[in-house]
């Protein structure tokens, strides 16, 4: 995802409106592969401070998750702002929050897939309501019921139910 800043570069106190709608290839984020479900749409103003340059807008789109509860894929709609400062060329003192760039094209492509990867839930659930799967047999039981005898015990405390049958020996 690449700007065109040439003529705004050298314009201070200029602006301009960039709209872009992009394919990006999946990412690796924490041992899972996220999909882009279709293209990123961002919606971009760039901004010649007279120091710097200042990308800012929205960028949205969908992307293909797996749920942490029944392993099932669905698709997780999301829109993030987008606010970035690049240092022009000239400028001697760059800041630390400043990115740099040379040429007359900015990518801003890292800054927008940082942006979606904090937007992320950490625990991606399909639907609030979600049951998970058996933990027992595997089965989704969103889609059926296994019949399998579960307790609902406190694995801290399973100890003691241990010893409670050693007792009974």
């Amino acid at each position: 995802m690449q700007l065109d800043v040439a003529r705004l570069k050298r314009s201070p106190g200029a602006s301009a409106r960039n709209e872009l709608t992009v394919d990006l290839p999946p990412l690796n984020f924490s041992g899972e592969e996220i999909i882009f479900a279709g293209p990123l749409r961002a919606d971009l103003v760039v901004s010649n401070t007279g120091k710097a340059l200042t990308v800012e807008g929205l960028a949205e789109g969908k992307l293909e998750l797996s749920c942490s509860r029944c392993l099932q894929h669905f698709i997780y709609e999301y829109k993030v702002p987008i606010d970035e400062k690049y240092a022009l060329p000239q400028e001697e003192e760059n800041s630390e929050e400043l990115q740099t760039f040379t040429g007359d094209y900015i990518d801003i492509t890292s800054a927008v897939v940082n942006s979606i990867l904090l937007v992320l839930p950490m625990k991606a659930v399909c639907a609030e309501g979600c049951q998970g799967l058996c933990p027992v047999c595997g089965v989704n039981l969103n889609e059926s019921c296994c019949g399998c005898a579960t307790e609902d015990i406190d694995l801290r405390l399973s100890v003691l139910k241990e010893l409670l049958k050693k007792d009974d020996k």
